[in-house]
């Protein structure tokens, strides 16, 4: 097995040439000849160029950076020549660069908890953004380096990795504060900016012990893509580009600081993502509703003690390697039914037998019920199991543009069995983890304006019978459907500008497209005062998601519209059930109650809603 390593030599500029698969065993060849030629300069880093040193300390400082929607090939050092990211290129090359690093979800909150877990998905019960919760048995990354003597702290950058969500476990301090940030979309403080999560960073870090384990969370990268001032106009062509750029320089902001207060030493730095961005690849201009490499391959950069300096793993890597590396590394307890593996065999060369990737969406079903999406991928072959399964060749097609799964159906077959296996032994741990079921949560009024303000399709809380179905292929085949996604995002922007005439006519044409769209289009007749199309269409998103109380209000608000003044009645209380603090409905009740002349309970109902006004950041 050889390695790119560079020990303590310099050997010239640093390639940021596109790594195709040619250049890559070029690259590894050079490298091995540079190897044994300065043997000398290499085993001050190494033992025996290839081993981490044995007499390295362990790490007192780990810093732990996810960067949220950078897809690695965006990345300088993984060959994006007009890519500005100098302090992730300067991290790559003193430390280990991982070429292949998969992402198990391309959605940011099942990902992160995978990401400090070590779980896939289906083990720690996280499968969408909002509606779910990790489970209180799962120990997490932040607890064993707690366990270690580690204090540890968190600082996010968006209302999805909220606290709310079980992550913050282990975290002494977790700040998901979002006040001040910038504005996402058309409702609410939903984000920050990387520089305000630095500055909150540095504060903690001003008081902060000399042995600590930080997470930092970025999320300038995840659409819409709007970086500051001077990266705008850097990068006008690009803005996606500007984005890294600005979140790369205050990542040199944040590391130069402890460097200047700690020094260099003792310092271990992970920085890595959740997942990455289409950009219009598959038809996808974002993420959530593909698993391509473009969502799935991310960057993986370690740099630290006993960490040899400029190396290149060319193995397959996953998120759910990261949790056990680091406390592998930095002297933690293992984390007990862990689904990732500790990455130092990879950097030392010492692993035979080659790692597979899991990966999954259910966004598809649960925001349009469509099928759900499972892959595996295992050397160069990944394969997709969906209603018209797919098998990519990632050396002849990095870009999967050619599905071979009818030209090689036995390895198609040997993958999909493969895939069935991975599904039960995590079956297996889900039911050690989970004990019977997901924990799931209904999402308040106020947090899915919030969400949905950041581009999330927010579902409902998922029900039994939902819970039963869930990652079984069948359906819609995503791949078909997938265009309805553009209209979908037509109709809110239009929404969020006043047009909701325009929305609603962009929808209409779309009756059969599930009930994502059926609940805009909901909102948008109830805007223009069309109560029957606002009553069908709600009714539709209930049948479906019987847990949505924001659909309820609106369902409320049409039959209130057509004077069925006892339907809307218990409309509202259907979604007060869901949601006691949806203000509008409070207020519906109290227009309901005097309507059916309740003058007293309705009097209470408004008070109610003034309350919750009052209480309101």
């Amino acid at each position: 097995m050889t390695r790119t390593v560079f020990g303590n030599v310099a050997v010239g500029i640093f390639d940021r040439s596109p790594q195709t698969p040619e250049r890559n065993s070029m690259h590894r060849k050079h490298a091995t000849t540079v190897s044994v030629v300065f043997l000398v300069g290499c085993h001050l880093v190494l033992s025996g160029c290839g081993r981490l040193a044995p007499s390295e300390p362990t790490p007192q400082r780990i810093v732990l950076i996810t960067i949220d929607t950078l897809r690695a090939d965006r990345v300088g050092c993984y060959g994006a020549a007009r890519a500005h990211t100098p302090n992730l290129d300067a991290a790559a090359s003193a430390g280990v660069r991982f070429e292949t690093t998969l992402a198990p979800t391309p959605l940011t909150l099942p990902s992160h908890a995978s990401l400090l877990t070590g779980l896939e998905p289906p083990s720690h019960g996280i499968r969408h953004n909002s509606i779910y919760v990790l489970p209180t048995a799962i120990p997490t990354l932040a607890e064993q380096m707690q366990s270690a003597g580690f204090e540890t702290a968190a600082f996010v950058g968006a209302a999805v990795l909220s606290r709310r969500f079980g992550l913050n476990r282990g975290f002494a301090h977790y700040d998901d504060s979002f006040g001040g940030g910038r504005m996402s979309g058309a409702v609410g403080y939903a984000e920050r900016p990387a520089g305000a999560v630095v500055d909150s960073t540095l504060e903690w870090l001003r008081d902060a012990p000399d042995r600590f384990f930080i997470w930092v969370h970025f999320y300038d990268p995840h659409s819409d893509h709007q970086p500051p001032s001077g990266f705008m106009s850097a990068f006008a062509s690009d803005p996606y580009a500007g984005e890294i750029a600005y979140v790369d320089a205050q990542i040199g902001r944040l590391l130069g600081q402890i460097r200047q207060r700690w020094g260099p030493d003792d310092l271990m730095i992970a920085i890595t993502s959740d997942h990455g961005e289409s950009l219009g690849e598959h038809g996808e201009i974002t993420h959530s509703y593909t698993i391509y490499e473009a969502t799935q391959r991310v960057p993986l950069i370690l740099q630290g003690p006993g960490i040899p300096a400029g190396t290149v793993v060319p193995e397959l890597a996953r998120l759910i390697d990261v949790a056990p590396t680091l406390l592998s590394l930095g002297g933690g307890p293992a984390l007990p039914s862990a689904d990732g593996r500790d990455l130092v065999p990879l950097i030392e060369g010492r692993e035979r037998a080659a790692r597979s990737g899991y990966m999954e969406t259910l966004a598809t079903q649960l925001d349009h019920g469509w099928s759900p999406l499972l892959a595996i991928r295992q050397g160069r072959h990944k394969f997709i199991r969906a209603p018209r399964p797919e098998l990519y060749d990632l050396v002849r097609d990095p870009r999967e543009e050619y599905n071979q799964a009818e030209v090689e159906p036995e390895i198609a077959a040997h993958l999909d069995r493969l895939l069935t296996e991975r599904l039960a032994t995590l079956s297996a741990v889900a039911e050690k983890t989970q004990r019977a079921r997901p924990v799931t949560r209904t999402v308040p009024a106020a947090e899915r304006r919030q969400l949905e303000s950041l581009g999330y399709a927010v579902p409902g809380r998922p029900t039994n019978h939902a819970l039963d179905a869930l990652g079984v292929v069948g359906g819609p085949d995503p791949k078909d459907e997938i265009g309805i996604l553009g209209v979908l995002a037509s109709a809110h922007g239009a929404l969020s500008e006043g047009r909701a005439a325009d929305a609603l006519e962009l929808l209409v044409a779309h009756e059969d497209a599930g009930s994502a769209v059926a609940a805009v289009r909901a909102a948008a007749a109830l805007t223009v005062g069309d109560f029957a199309r606002a009553e069908t269409d709600a009714r539709a998103v209930l049948g479906v998601q019987p847990n949505r109380p924001d659909i309820e209000l609106i369902l409320g608000r049409s039959l209130e519209g057509t004077g069925d003044i006892s339907g809307a009645l218990q409309a509202y209380r259907r979604s007060l059930a869901l949601d006691p603090s949806v203000i509008p409905a409070h207020r519906g009740v109290g227009r309901a109650l005097l309507g059916l002349g309740d003058r007293e309970g309705a009097q209470a109902a408004f008070a109610r809603a003034d309350h919750l006004v009052s209480e309101e950041p």
